[in-house]
């Protein structure tokens, strides 16, 4: 019965949007066609995958709009509106700013080929965040910033060769799979050969550190995390569960799409992330990280964070290789963040598995958890080593100013 009704529901928005079969053939590899298995399982996620091939444009422009709404994408100020890159070209400028380091002054060098870049002038890479784009004006402006900041290069790296596929890869492409599209992209642009620096705005945080645990080659010199999901989340405080109806109207599309997006998230964070499937089709269950102990070997087996952390059933010593190439780790935390949990994670805090959702040591510092104690992929190794510096800023889910990232850069990225 349940197979029946996300049938329905799927013809219902069809005949809403007034999608055609041509636009549906056009995205016709791009689907993933659930099992009836699957769609027993997971009923609403296989709803958006069926959305995502019958008009992906739709649906980004949807998810793009929920996550600003909930507070996953970080809007430039309208009054900083440096030079804009045009980053839907994806062409490398001609002239590539380089710091001068004999003079008091900076000045932009015009060069033929690659840079000879020194190493307090490294380029920067940005990763966006979930339901954002590289695309959009947004981060086509903090890049630019960025760049203006560093007088050198700055790119923000997609996980899809459009807007579309780059919003909607961030919720239906896994971070193993996103990783290696975004290492890919870094061993082609010339500015990245020889190392570069990287800022991370929420989700786009898992990408980078993803790309430091297996490749880091080119490496990443200095990391700067803002409101990374470092450890993982273990609950979904923005989605309230609403009920899916089985019959849509033109006037209601939206709506249902927001509930499936949230209910799809809560999907995933009851007892269904830890699957193959999730694991395959969800950038959300990938760091879904249940703090009981009851879900550990589950959480071991499946999730893909599990395995960036050395917490799964094999270690994998190359992890803590790779991440010993990065000379600085930077860890910003959100004081009042609503969005992760817990917000400690940020900065690798994690709940107490003993009593997670209660009490008043209910969270770990991070010296306390696992993965330091017994240093699993090289968190206690950096410590010591003085390469973790920590930050933070008394406001939500990246609702920091541009004055924070400016201090930053400008204190860690040696500007």
């Amino acid at each position: 019965m349940l197979v029946n009704a996300s049938k329905c529901i799927i013809v219902s928005l069809i005949s809403a949007l007034s999608w055609t079969a041509a636009s549906e053939s056009q995205f016709k590899s791009d689907h993933h066609q659930c099992t009836e298995n699957e769609r027993l399982v997971h009923p609403h996620l296989c709803v958006l995958l069926d959305y995502k091939s019958a008009d992906p444009v739709h649906l980004a422009n949807e998810l793009h709009r929920w996550s600003r709404d909930v507070g996953f994408i970080f809007n430039m100020p309208s009054n900083d509106d440096p030079q804009i890159i045009n980053q839907n070209r994806d062409a490398l400028p001609s002239a590539v700013a380089v710091r001068d380091t004999t003079a008091s002054k900076r000045q932009l060098l015009r060069v033929k080929g690659p840079a000879v870049v020194d190493q307090a002038v490294l380029p920067t890479i940005v990763a966006h965040g979930m339901g954002d784009s590289c695309f959009n004006s947004g981060m086509i402006k903090f890049t630019s910033h960025i760049s203006s900041l560093t007088s050198t290069y700055a790119k923000c790296i997609p996980t899809g060769s459009t807007q579309h596929t780059d919003t909607n890869n961030g919720f239906f492409l896994s971070m193993d799979a996103s990783v290696d599209i975004f290492a890919s992209q870094i061993q082609s642009i010339p500015q990245f050969k020889d190392g570069f620096n990287a800022i991370g705005l929420s989700q786009g945080n898992n990408i980078i550190r993803g790309y430091i645990a297996r490749y880091n080659d080119p490496p990443v010199n200095t990391f700067i995390s803002v409101n990374g999901v470092n450890g993982g989340t273990g609950a979904v405080p923005y989605c309230i569960p609403k009920a899916s109806t089985t019959a849509v109207t033109e006037s209601s599309s939206e709506s249902f799409s927001s509930n499936f997006i949230c209910n799809s998230l809560m999907e995933v964070a009851n007892k269904r992330a830890y699957t193959k499937f999730a694991q395959t089709h969800s950038f959300q269950a990938n760091y879904w990280r249940d703090p009981r102990p009851q879900a550990k070997e589950a959480y071991s087996t499946y999730s893909q964070l599990a395995q960036w952390n050395n917490e799964g059933r094999v270690y994998n010593s190359t992890l803590n290789e790779n991440y010993a190439k990065t000379h600085k780790f930077v860890w910003v935390m959100a004081l009042q963040d609503e969005m992760i949990w817990p917000k400690e994670g940020e900065q690798w805090g994690a709940p107490n598995p003993l009593h997670p959702f209660d009490g008043k040591d209910n969270i770990l510092d991070r010296e306390e958890t696992e993965w330091f104690i017994k240093d699993l992929f090289g968190l206690k190794t950096a410590e010591e080593a003085g390469k973790n510096h920590y930050e933070s800023f008394d406001g939500p889910h990246l609702g920091f100013s541009m004055d924070d990232v400016d201090g930053w850069v400008s204190k860690y990225f040696n500007v």
